[in-house]
């Protein structure tokens, strides 16, 4: 079942890996998924390593008929490193790692930075950029009222010191 060959501290081993009866089971929309799982959890049992990468080829083998019917069985080489990481693909195939997302963390956290990077603009700390005033329509309509005045002109003056009559505890608006 498994051919072993060892050198200075790696470990090199063929396996032909059943997937069969992980996926029996599952849900068909399910099913590739649940042979991925076996085979990473197959070799992490059998090559006693916590992580495992598995190739391009084995990954577009196991994809190939898509997410209802992956193959019933897979013949891996695997080969462990110093680090003790476990790389695998396919027997005859050289290994070449799958594509992977970018981690959240090397992703820009917010919205504007994202746009940004994606503009190829420069960064302000400012704030947003200010809008410019429009010139007045000319027509024989009159201009609608802006509304931000009418919500000024309801509010109460206040003094620089503040109300009185509200406890110190209630901090100012400015």
């Amino acid at each position: 079942m498994a051919e072993k060959k060892e050198s200075k501290s790696t470990l090199e081993r063929v396996y032909t890996v059943p997937l069969r009866s992980a996926f029996r089971n599952a849900a068909s929309h399910r099913k590739t998924n649940r042979a991925v799982k076996a085979l990473r959890a197959f070799l992490m049992k059998h090559m006693k390593s916590e992580d495992v990468r598995l190739g391009q080829h084995v990954n577009q083998l196991l994809w190939q008929h898509g997410i209802k019917n992956p193959p019933a069985r897979v013949i891996v080489k695997a080969i462990k490193d110093e680090e003790g990481v476990v790389r695998a693909d396919l027997e005859g195939k050289t290994f070449k790692e799958s594509v992977r997302p970018i981690a959240k963390e090397e992703e820009s956290s917010s919205l504007k930075e994202k746009l940004v990077d994606k503009l190829g603009g420069k960064k302000d700390d400012d704030g947003p950029p200010a809008k410019e005033e429009k010139a007045p329509k000319q027509s024989g309509k009159p201009d609608k009222p802006d509304p931000s005045a009418k919500k000024q002109a309801d509010k109460p003056a206040v003094d620089a010191e503040g109300p009185s009559s509200k406890p110190e505890s209630v901090p100012k608006k400015e």
